[in-house]
């Protein structure tokens, strides 16, 4: 427990500033609205009536802008729950991959006449939640590394890493390295810096008993013999393994935008092209697809070393095939042994690693995402800590918690100068609403008090040279069916309280917020 001597850290509340005072759009729309035709009906049928139907109105708009449900008014719960209606009518919430009855495209080879000798080309099915996401592969120093083209213009990269004992770490240490990562994330906040987003992602996964068996070949002493019962224990001691482990897996993701580099973007195609564009549209779209992940590469990079200054240890990207492994982990948690299995005894040069990505089967159902082996909730985490805590007040959920799940947290570096007009504007849209108030007789409550001081803390800070970045953080957990997923659930929640997290189901949402939990750096508007 760190002493008085060392940092505390504490999260603002989450900014609610409406349109009108602390009105939101909808609620605007709806008071307003129903204003203007209680009026109405007054002014046009004066009647008795005709006066209950105007109150009628009124209070039913107040109701649904302001009665809260589920933590939720019923007017934000509108577009959330159409959206979800949509989806069913025309069967967008399942998901059945085209793949297995598909077949597989092969290309020959050029001199050759026997199927052998190409690359079978499998089709991909992306599910609906996904959007319009292509994997991609780029050479890198004899290898490849994967990247994801998500929408037109957004190219992600994937590093594995591995953290060295942060909880048993001393406090001062803690705080050391904690403040290489801030400055990490610091040196992406400028004002002409490509990436777009970066995200952190620790998840657990069944682990792959196998891989224990074979490190329990290999270093066994072979002086013992099999039959001993010493050796006999160990070995059931690893058959049993498998089903009560888990790994964990940690990856940070990096993603650029191409918008943001059209000019490096331009002057790399040129040079592919000595110096003209080619007429071809395919072709012009490829070689800016190929200059996107050189730029993404050059990124990448300097995250390693930065990385590395933290304390930090990046295994490597994530190439094509793992990079695809991972994102069906996801979906398919419960049938990654048999696929590290598969892959174990793989050629190298591996055929169809798309096909590997997305799950075979999904269904969004109200409450919960189901695919493949394993059915999953996610949520948001929709507060942070409001009291003073330590640098590890994250450990009951990412250390204690038995169960698979997946947190996080996709933060979106704000360039200087955006940050202090927001800044700005908020203050001024704080005096203004305080100078309402008090004309109105109106008092300020004591969440109204800690936005006000967070806002002009926000403020001091940004004017002494912090940099800013706006964050998201969301939490997946996965089980084998819905009793054990309740459990789950529970589990989780409680550890979420005991980081002092408020954490919020995602209802009628669940397809797009599991998305939020894959390394596709998603989850902000």
């Amino acid at each position: 427990m760190p002493g008085p001597d060392f940092r505390r850290y504490q999260f603002g509340p989450l900014e609610s500033r409406g349109l009108i005072g602390g009105l939101r759009m909808g609620q605007a729309v709806l008071v307003g609205g129903a204003l203007v035709t209680g009026v109405g009906l007054l002014y046009f049928l004066p009647t008795g009536p005709n006066a209950f139907a105007a109150l009628g109105v009124v209070l039913t708009a107040a109701a649904l802008a302001f009665l809260p449900i589920r933590g939720r008014s019923a007017e934000e719960w509108l577009p959330v729950g159409f959206g979800w209606l949509g989806r069913r009518l025309r069967g967008g919430q399942k998901h059945r991959s085209s793949v297995p009855t598909a077949g597989a495209r092969v290309d020959l080879a050029s001199n050759g006449a026997s199927a052998e000798s190409g690359v079978a080309m499998p089709p991909t099915d992306v599910p609906e939640g996904v959007g319009d996401v292509e994997l991609l592969s780029f050479p890198y120093r004899g290898g490849e590394i994967g990247v994801v083209k998500d929408a037109p213009t957004f190219f992600t990269a994937v590093l594995r890493c591995r953290v060295r004992s942060f909880g048993l770490l001393g406090a001062d240490e803690q705080e050391r390295r904690l403040a290489g990562w801030g400055e990490v994330l610091a040196s992406f906040a400028g004002e002409r810096i490509p990436i777009r987003r970066l995200q952190w992602l620790e998840r657990t996964v069944p682990t792959d008993a196998d891989q224990v068996g074979r490190y329990f070949s290999e270093e066994r002493d072979r002086a013992i013999p099999l039959s001993s019962p010493s050796i006999r224990s160990y070995i059931e001691l690893i058959d049993s393994a498998g089903s009560v482990t888990q790994d964990h897996e940690i990856f940070v993701a990096i993603q650029l935008d191409a918008r943001r580099a059209r000019a490096a973007i331009r002057k790399l195609v040129r040079g592919y092209a000595g110096g003209e564009s080619p007429k071809d549209r395919r072709a012009r779209e490829r070689q800016v697809d190929v200059a996107a992940c050189d730029l993404l590469r050059r990124e990448a990079e300097t995250l390693v070393n930065r990385l590395d200054g933290a304390d930090i240890r990046v295994e490597g990207a994530l190439p094509p095939a793992a990079l695809a492994r991972s994102l069906r982990d996801a979906y398919d948690p419960y049938g990654r042994p048999g696929r590290a299995r598969a892959a174990a005894s793989a050629s190298p040069n591996g055929v169809g690693w798309t096909e590997h990505a997305w799950p075979l089967g999904a269904e969004e159902a109200w409450t919960h995402y189901q695919s493949d082996s394993a059915m999953h909730v996610t949520y948001w985490i929709a507060a942070w800590p409001r009291v003073e805590v330590g640098a590890t007040f994250l450990s009951p959920l990412l250390m204690q918690t038995p169960v698979l799940r997946t947190i996080a947290v996709t933060l979106e570096p704000i360039s200087p100068t955006t940050s202090m007009r927001q800044a700005e504007h908020a203050m001024t849209s704080e005096m203004a609403d305080e100078a309402v108030r008090e004309r109105q007789g109106f008092i300020t409550n004591a969440r109204k008090r800690l936005q006000q001081q967070a806002t002009s803390r926000r403020e001091e800070e940004l004017a002494s040279g912090h940099a800013e970045m706006r964050m998201a953080g969301f939490v997946t957990v996965s089980a084998h069916d819905e009793d054990e997923l309740d459990r789950a659930c529970a589990e989780v929640e409680h550890a979420a309280s005991q980081a002092h997290l408020q954490i919020e189901r995602m209802y009628g949402q669940q397809a797009t917020a599991f998305t939020f939990s894959l390394p596709l750096c998603r989850g902000l508007a």
